[in-house]
């Protein structure tokens, strides 16, 4: 428990359960700025050829100067959910693990919450869900180009692993919260957000959050089997290979500056996050990141470090350009199903469609990093009305299955109420419409005539504009008036490093490379062109499944599925 307290006072973390609009802003992951956060390399230059190649094409000198050597089974490079997960699941069947992370806590990303196909809390609750619907909804939002096969290992694995970490925050006292997620016609969300909190480990360390807690829970865990050592401030800087190429271990850098050499007989695992503070791998693989507000995620941490290390020792990475999860609450947390006005005063989307659509949309048809939602004192009623047919996240709140849509919408009135207040910038109210545009970024007129023609449609009932479903037109008509400011952010960046259905990393040529693996974030082929987000909260269901199952295979007693 020791190695859990080093680090916990050096992050503010949030405190408490409950997720409103407001809640999830206080998460502080959201508006953090990039400037001077990129560690992006500079391209190196083939001198042979004379070409300019990219950092992960240049393997860089074999480092000699080892000052100390440390033998382990298994080596797991990065201790965010991913990592913290395999660490204990191999750690928990009798093999000698060690962990080491580049910073001083563990880095946990998101707002917290684990998707799962199925699970005791969701039978408990009387849900289900058709597989094969949600299986091809996530392939096709993935435009067909993400592996099948290991996609379908997830649906076959993902109940399992849920039960697996919901015995575990049990035995801790945590509870699960399941959220709402929405029955929208075209894009629905499962109700399926695993919210785990309130354990004693919490409460014993007021500074670990409901974003952080399920890692710090998996180390306490680890832990206690006797198996398992933890080593913070230890970025690793490049993998060592045999006269195979067989991955054996790899050196890191201690607090020091001295190089430690850790022999993993195992294998090494690449838990390591993505790539979203590094601008060269942006640039090359996920171009539309460069069109966000923001990089949402707190530290800035994830530069490709695990990416680069794959590739050194000839590790393939999946085909580009590699999906984003971006959410549009870079600014205002809540704009719901309301008309939607660019800087050029303009119309230009359905609004009515998910937190990965709004941004799309915004950078691409809107044109620049932020527009406008604009709607009028009705919103409370007419967002509970729109919840009956649409939702989503930052729409229905995280609300927990069981409460009411009206729940959902006050929460948001709230949030609203109070940004005016706190937050003027990003949340604008007025007694008229005219004095409402004159403190937005928005061309006056041309958003007049926007609001006019929007107001047209809606008595109209129908949306010859961009065909918005009927149901989700609000006119604006009765003050005061409101404004949000919706702002896409990053974050993450999830593709990278090709693996096998084992997690194997693997070559151009598909064959995987003997003792090295990659799960989570830094590894790809679980999507491909987008990302899914029908079932909510898969990235880190994917991170639980990934490292439950690779640490049972690294010690010998995965079953599959």
């Amino acid at each position: 428990m020791e190695e859990l307290k080093k680090g916990i006072s050096r992050r503010n973390l949030l405190k408490g359960a409950t997720l409103s609009a407001a809640g999830v802003a206080a998460l502080g992951m959201f508006g953090c700025s990039p400037a001077g956060g990129s560690s992006s390399s500079s391209s190196k230059s083939d001198a042979a050829a004379g070409e300019k190649k990219h950092t992960w094409e240049v393997a860089p000198e074999a480092i000699t100067d080892i000052a100390e050597t440390v033998e382990t089974e298994v080596l797991v490079i990065g201790a965010g959910y991913s990592g913290t997960c395999c660490a204990l699941n191999a750690a928990q069947n009798g093999v000698k693990v060690t962990l080491v992370e580049k910073d001083g806590v563990p880095n946990g990303h998101g707002v917290g919450g684990t998707g799962a196909i199925a699970s005791k809390a969701l039978d408990a609750l009387d849900i289900h869900f058709d597989k094969s619907i949600e299986m091809e909804r996530w392939v096709s939002t993935c435009g067909n180009r993400c592996r099948e096969s290991l996609v379908a290992k997830w649906f076959r694995e993902s109940e399992r692993c849920m039960n697996w970490l919901l015995d575990l925050a049990e035995s801790d006292g945590a509870k699960c919260m399941v959220t709402v997620g929405s029955n929208s016609t075209v894009h629905p969300e499962i109700d399926c957000y695993h919210m785990i909190f309130g354990g004693n480990l919490a409460k014993e360390n007021e500074a670990i959050s409901i974003a952080t807690y399920i890692e710090y829970l998996f180390i306490a865990k680890a832990e206690e089997t006797g198996n398992f050592e933890l080593v913070y401030n230890m970025p690793a800087q490049q993998l060592v290979t045999n006269d195979k190429g067989e991955v054996t271990g790899a050196i890191c850098k201690n607090e020091e500056g001295k190089y430690v050499q850790y022999n993993a007989s195992k294998g090494v695992v690449l838990a390591t996050g993505d790539v979203s503070y590094n601008d060269e791998y942006i640039n090359e693989f996920a171009p539309i990141a460069n069109k966000v507000m923001t990089r949402l995620c707190s530290d800035q941490g994830n530069t490709g470090d695990g990416h680069n290390m794959a590739a050194w020792v000839g590790g393939a990475f999946q085909d580009g350009p590699w999906p984003t999860m971006m959410h549009p609450q870079a600014a205002a947390m809540y704009h719901g199903p309301f008309l939607f006005v660019n800087p050029k005063g303009k119309r230009f989307m359905n609004e009515a469609t998910w937190v990965q659509g709004k941004c799309v949309g915004t950078m691409v048809n809107g044109g620049d990093d932020h527009c406008w939602s604009i709607f009028d004192s009705n919103f409370e009623a007419d967002n509970t009305a729109s919840l009956e047919f649409g939702g989503g996240m930052f729409w229905d709140s995280f609300r927990a299955v069981g409460t009411t849509a009206a729940d959902a919408s006050a929460s948001h009135a709230k949030t609203v109420k109070e940004g005016v207040e706190k937050t003027p910038d990003n949340y604008k109210v007025a007694d008229t419409i005219d004095e409402l545009l004159k403190q937005l970024d928005v061309d006056v007129d041309e958003a007049k005539k926007t609001i006019e023609r929007y107001n047209e449609i809606c008595k109209k009932g129908e949306d010859t504009d961009f065909f918005k479903e009927s149901h989700f037109l609000f006119p604006i008509e009765q003050g005061p008036f409101y404004a949000t400011k919706v702002a896409p952010g990053l974050l993450a960046v999830v593709g990278g490093i090709a693996i096998s259905d084992n997690f194997e990393v693997v070559n151009a040529e598909g064959e995987p490379i003997k003792g090295l693996y990659a799960i989570g974030n830094c590894s790809g082929n679980m999507y491909a062109y987008d990302y899914p987000i029908n079932v909510q909260g898969n990235s880190h269901g994917r991170c639980l499944v990934e490292g439950k199952c690779l640490g049972e295979q690294l010690a010998g007693v995965y079953e599959e599925q």
